[in-house]
């Protein structure tokens, strides 16, 4: 590997998420979120990290590498995400500081079930669903498989279409996309290796290829490839092909296989091989063949980032930087803005599921 391949690959290192009311940014060793206070003042925090993937080799092996990282990222996002909305919003969680003796427990608690519904809330919307409104068409999942997955894959990007145009609707999404937006356009700048200031960041795109809904599409296309071999082996299994005797109950139990073995085993292999794939585009961005594989991608992003404010571009700038070694965390910084917003815990629920789509799955 050669240098500037290593400098290739130390800015694919280099990624963020958005917050509630700010942002998060992941380095090779160490992470920095910067979250907008009620006070009008940045909140800043900085923490060594190392990846499960440094810890133990097997987890960074390639294709093992995508489904660690997206079980590493949704653990952390989800801690950082519920920091930031009780830095954020500190009204909503000053019950919860009264009760401190149990609180770290309960907070664990409640963090699992939180995160344990948003995924499970994701797989129906985007995997059971699709697959049980494809049978509407009338095509023969064991008959014809391929044109079967086809149609469910058509319908899991049309729901995931649908499903933002809604959500996008909504006050406290839209100040999400914006700082998802931000996010982007501050890693833009980054590597073009541009001073990290307001005015170079505004000048950027706010579509990014290493983008989390970039990802999402590449998933749903693997899983028009991947998901018809399930159905070949199970049509090599009599236990499974008699159950088509039982009538109904037996398509239906037919069915229902084949959603839990996708989710439990087929989701899985799909990550590691998308992973890998974003990778392999970000790194070929500029080939023609990988433009138009990356297109739709940057198309979903013109739905979950959204055009950000300057608050929201200097969180992402103080965010990196402290990734960086560039900015002191301990110090306090004017945010310098006048909105305010009011995000209760329902809502905070409610965006779980959109902001693990766009920033992580």
């Amino acid at each position: 590997m050669n240098n500037t391949d290593k400098i290739k690959e130390k800015n694919l290192a280099y990624g963020g998420q958005a917050l509630i009311e700010g942002i998060l940014m992941r380095g090779q060793d160490r992470y920095a979120f910067t979250v907008k206070q009620p006070d009008g003042l940045f909140y800043k925090e900085k923490n060594d990290y190392l990846s499960l993937g440094k810890k133990i080799k097997f987890f960074g092996l390639p294709f093992i590498r995508g489904v660690a990282g997206l079980f590493e990222n949704l653990y952390l996002g989800m801690k950082v995400l519920n920091k930031s909305a009780e830095i954020a919003f500190p009204e909503e969680f000053k019950s919860k500081k009264e009760k401190k003796k149990n609180s770290e427990f309960a907070n664990k608690l409640s963090m699992f079930f939180i995160l344990l519904i948003s995924i499970l809330f994701a797989l129906l919307i985007f995997n059971a669903l699709p697959y049980i409104s494809a049978n509407l068409f009338r095509v023969n999942q064991n008959d014809n498989p391929v044109s079967f997955n086809i149609i469910a894959g058509l319908i899991r990007m049309l729901f995931f279409f649908i499903y933002l145009i809604l959500v996008s609707l909504t006050k406290d999404v839209k100040r999400l996309f914006g700082y998802h937006g931000a996010e982007h356009m501050t890693i833009h700048t980054y590597e073009s290796k541009e001073e990290l200031i307001l005015e170079n960041v505004k000048k950027k795109t706010r579509l990014h290829p290493r983008c989390g809904t970039s990802f999402i599409f590449i998933v749903f296309l693997i899983t028009i490839i991947v998901f018809p071999f399930f159905n070949l082996f199970f049509n090599t299994q009599s236990w499974y092909t008699n159950l088509i005797n039982y009538g109904k109950l037996g398509k239906i139990t037919q069915i229902i296989i084949h959603i839990v073995s996708h989710i439990l085993v087929g989701m899985p292999i799909v990550a590691g091989i998308s992973y890998e794939l974003l990778k392999l585009s970000q790194k070929l961005q500029k080939n023609f063949i990988v433009k138009i594989f990356i297109a739709p991608g940057l198309f979903f992003q013109l739905f979950t980032t959204r055009k950000p404010d300057d608050i929201m571009i200097k969180a992402g700038i103080l965010s990196l930087k402290m990734v960086l070694g560039l900015e002191d965390d301990q110090i306090k910084r004017a945010a310098d803005d006048n909105l305010t917003n009011k995000l209760n815990l329902i809502n905070a629920v409610f965006i779980l599921p959109v902001y693990f789509l766009i920033n992580i799955l």
